[in-house]
């Protein structure tokens, strides 16, 4: 008898443990989510969707990605990574992906943004590849891009016009992609053009404008030049090494904006609510930080590199933003305050 209950103890000990049903409706689900989404899932959002650690949505991928094959034996799905996020997508070439409309889209409107480039080799570029795609595509998805240019539509603020500038940006782009130097006749002053021997290494799209970074031959060093106040550019006939340690965020990191000078330890105070709601919603500078006020203001404080565009942008908001420190910051804008009301009086 003690042996039969034994034998028993270890039939019932060596069954294999069953799937639940929780467990196939949440993997049904997962692929539902990924299959019916054109850019796929991120990781994070299909763990809060399914209510399940990353251990376990790692081992429901893993058998997604084993057990569903199309025809020629590849998976359906495939992850993705941008940085650190990771992402589950239906694989690019599985066939009905329903995500062409939503790429034509993407690159419609990266084209909707450059618009301010009309006339220029860039925004005929785009215009030529949006096109490609565009007849390429079947009737029903053709059907699907019907009025695109009223559903997605980008306003540019006080854009730089470009089409004065066409043959001096094809110039540009040459010598970046093909790394020729070039000889640049720029008006960093009004009436008063230097001539640099120009290493092209980066073309910078900021508020509306096109700036150039790259290296001043004569004087070994790194500049940023606005496109608009390159009077000629000519393409030499001596290429270059780009080197393998330049980024361009290198060069741009800690500026307000694109202009760079000293380290500067700024304390600005946002006056009322409606202006802090405004700013608070943005992302200005990696290093802000709001000190709320017990009246509803706040201060931002925010270590930069350079103030000049710092200060435009404190001038913008008039009396609704007050500088704290550092004390020549607040003597400028001060100053130009007082010019502004002496001109309206």
């Amino acid at each position: 008898m003690a042996k039969a209950a034994r034998t028993i103890r270890r039939t019932v000990r060596s069954r294999p443990r069953q799937a639940t049903y929780h467990a196939a409706t949440r993997l049904a689900r997962l692929v539902y989510a990924v299959l019916t989404s054109p850019y796929g899932r991120t990781f994070a959002g299909l763990r809060r969707e399914l209510n399940v650690s990353e251990r376990t949505l790692l081992r429901y991928v893993r058998a997604c990605r084993l057990g569903l094959l199309d025809p020629a034996g590849r998976p359906l799905l495939e992850v993705v990574r941008h940085g650190e996020r990771v992402s589950l997508r239906r694989a690019d070439y599985a066939e009905g992906i329903p995500a062409t409309a939503f790429k034509a889209l993407s690159l419609y409107f990266a084209l909707s943004v450059l618009r301010f480039l009309e006339g220029t080799v860039i925004e005929e570029s785009v215009a030529d590849l949006w096109e490609r795609l565009r007849t390429g595509l079947g009737g029903a998805e053709q059907a699907r891009l019907a009025d695109f240019e009223k559903k997605f539509y980008a306003i540019q603020y006080a854009a730089k016009d470009y089409q004065a500038a066409a043959d001096r940006l094809d110039v540009i782009i040459q010598g970046l992609v093909y790394q020729y130097r070039l000889r640049i006749e720029y008006e960093a002053e009004p009436d008063h053009p230097k001539v640099h021997e120009f290493e092209p290494y980066t073309l910078v799209m900021y508020r509306g404008g096109l700036y150039l970074i790259g290296q001043s031959k004569p004087v070994r060093k790194v500049l940023t030049l606005a496109v608009e106040r390159i009077r000629s550019a000519e393409r030499l006939t001596e290429k270059f090494d780009y080197p393998k340690t330049y980024t361009p965020e290198k060069y741009t990191e800690g500026a307000f904006g694109i202009m760079t000078g000293e380290e500067t330890e700024v304390a600005l105070h946002i006056r009322d609510r409606q202006t802090l709601r405004y700013i608070e919603a943005r992302r200005l500078h990696p290093t802000q930080r709001f000190v709320p006020r017990g009246d509803g203001t706040a201060v931002l404080t925010v270590t930069v590199r350079g103030t000049e565009e710092l200060r435009n942008w404190i001038l913008s908001f008039g009396p609704h933003l007050e500088v704290l420190k550092p004390r020549a910051l607040r003597d400028e804008v001060r100053a130009q305050h007082a010019a502004a009301a002496a001109l309206n009086r």
